[in-house]
């Protein structure tokens, strides 16, 4: 039988190290463009979310590769204030947004976060997954690992908007790819997600490492 090397197919560009990492021991030439690409994703992000829906009504938007879920976020935290509770349910993330869900935490940004990951994400991922577990048992917070591929967040903010997201996201780069996701302002349907999700996590947290 006559031995061959499959030839790679690429899927877009490929995400490098600096995108996934806050670059804080990068060189100064690539952290000054790595801090360019981050400031002009974090600007995109805010100018989708200029007009945020009023109750029962929804905003659609298309993600480019400059800017991720976390972005979205962050966005809505400085638009509305401290968001009081937030349940989240993604198929996996990067250390870098993972570092800023602990900022979020720590300068209050967020009261209570849950944040549920996938067993694929847990598996490909073993050192950072017991890292986020320890963190946010030190903050009194919980992480879970399931299975699952939801991408979805509920949202309370503190002057008593509720949004459920969903889309096709996850909270990591996107590469080269175009996401999708939904704001909806929908009190019936934010404690869908925010139920299911605090059943999940409450379920599975203790058997994290």
């Amino acid at each position: 039988m006559a031995k061959f090397t499959p030839r790679r197919i690429p899927f877009g560009r490929a995400v490098t190290d600096d995108e996934d990492d806050d670059g804080r021991d990068l060189p100064r030439p690539r952290l000054l463009r790595l801090q360019a690409r981050r400031a002009a994703g974090i600007k995109e992000a805010a100018d989708t979310l200029v007009v945020l829906p009023g109750p029962g009504e929804s905003l659609h938007a298309i993600m480019t590769a400059r800017f991720d879920m976390t972005d979205v976020l962050n966005a809505l935290l400085e638009k509305l204030g401290r968001c009081e509770t937030a349940k989240i349910a993604t198929l996996g993330l990067n250390r870098r947004n993972y570092r800023t869900m602990l900022e979020w935490l720590d300068a209050s940004k967020v009261g209570t976060l849950d944040l549920l990951v996938s067993k694929f994400f847990r598996s490909h991922n073993t050192e950072l997954f017991a890292e986020m577990v320890d963190e946010f048992r030190q903050r009194k917070q919980r992480t879970a690992a399931v299975d699952s591929h939801c991408k979805v967040m509920a949202l309370q903010f503190a002057d008593g908007t509720r949004f459920a997201i969903e889309g096709s996201a996850n909270l990591c780069s996107n590469g080269s790819a175009r996401e999708q996701f939904c704001i909806i302002n929908d009190a019936g349907l934010y404690e869908f997600h925010d139920r299911w999700i605090e059943q999940m996590v409450k379920r599975h947290a203790a058997q994290a490492p």
